[in-house]
């Protein structure tokens, strides 16, 4: 759970809903909040609605606009409005500029959902079909940007490398061989940008001494986008390529 300081009163955050106690009610569907009442946000988080009115729009058929105002921010009541509970720098303001989330990455352990997120990424699935599929959101837009917060985090990458460790050692995949496959390139490419991409690679993964192992990850490509059903196949099939 996180907590925030609203008017000097902290107010909490649940971050799953095993966290909630058994004494607090939440609503499934935030639209139907009152000032008081816990709801669970598009983010599957529950939080405390804190703030209800309505504001008047300068022009268009519908001038009058619900919104609802919570410890992180503040909703428009709208069917395509999605409740998130990514702290904002004026909780005020409709749709304020997000603050870093610091719990989002410095927590330790996986959620159920993020379990499930690395499966899904693992197996090959765009970081963005991810997380529609493993949160309860229909938002490509939003899933797009949350899918990138989460994959930046240490938690994830390792994950994500725990996931793979069996299908990259079958493909012979491992920080010897990126590095050794991007130091050919800058050798012997006949095309001179390609030479000087690949040797940009290679001081960029020097310069960051300690964190070499993350950065090759990265540049592998494999840890964010996973392998393709025809690659995870080939690797688990073995004698069938043997024999080909």
């Amino acid at each position: 759970m996180r907590h925030y300081k609203v008017n000097k009163i902290n107010h909490t955050v649940f971050e799953t809903k095993d966290e909630v106690p058994a004494d607090i009610e939440y609503l499934q569907d935030w639209r139907d909040g009152r000032i008081s009442d816990w709801v669970l946000a598009d983010d599957d988080c529950v939080i405390q609605i804190l703030r209800k009115g309505i504001m008047m729009k300068s022009k268009g058929k519908v001038r009058e606009v619900s919104y609802v105002g919570t410890c992180c921010g503040t909703f428009v009541v709208s069917d395509k409005t999605k409740m998130d509970t990514s702290r904002r720098k004026n909780i005020y303001a409709i749709g304020g500029t997000l603050e870093r989330n610091e719990r989002l990455d410095t927590r330790r352990n996986l959620s159920t959902r993020e379990v499930l997120f690395v499966d899904l990424v693992s197996k090959g699935i765009n970081p963005q079909k991810a997380y529609l599929q493993a949160y309860p959101t229909n938002d490509p837009g939003y899933a797009g940007l949350r899918a990138g917060q989460l994959v930046r985090t240490e938690r994830i990458r390792t994950a994500m490398k725990e996931e793979l460790k069996p299908i990259l050692e079958e493909l012979g995949i491992n920080e010897a061989s990126v590095l050794r496959n991007i130091n050919q390139i800058a050798t012997s490419s006949d095309k001179e940008h390609v030479r000087l991409s690949a040797l940009k690679l290679l001081s960029d993964i020097l310069d960051l001494e300690d964190k070499t192992k993350t950065s090759v990850t990265n540049v592998s490509g494999v840890l964010f986008e996973g392998f393709t059903e025809d690659k995870i196949n080939a690797a688990k099939r073995p004698k069938e390529i043997k024999n080909a």
